[in-house]
């Protein structure tokens, strides 16, 4: 698993770093057969409605080509490490569901028998 971790301070403090780099880890190992590209942003922000919280969001690719971003702000780092990559490790369980588009794949025949409109 390549991983890139940015953004504000906090990005530079060795518990988080490790927080990430652990969960981080973990993710990589509940799908080992998967090639994951992260990229992990951590920075402080002030929301008028909440207070001063930490941004936390993960971009990433998984396989070949498929693309996942999550994000989430709490009060805590630690808090939005952890619901970030809970939410990452449902969102590529989903992404490795094969999709209803290719569950019921439409026959030749089928394409052949539709009518055709011209204007």
């Amino acid at each position: 698993m390549y991983m890139k971790i940015g953004g504000d301070t906090l990005a530079l403090d060795g518990a988080i770093r490790g927080q990430i780099e652990s969960e981080a880890q973990k993710l990589a190992n509940r799908f080992p057969d998967e090639r994951i590209e992260a990229h992990v942003t951590i920075q402080e922000e002030f929301d008028p409605l909440h207070g001063h919280r930490v941004r936390c969001e993960l971009s990433a690719k998984v396989g070949s080509g498929r693309q996942m971003v999550v994000r989430d702000a709490r009060k805590t780092a630690d808090e939005a490490i952890n619901e970030v990559f809970t939410a990452a490790r449902r969102s590529v369980r989903r992404l490795r569901r094969p999709s209803v588009l290719h569950a019921n794949p439409v026959s030749p025949a089928t394409l052949r028998a539709a009518p055709a409109t011209t204007h």
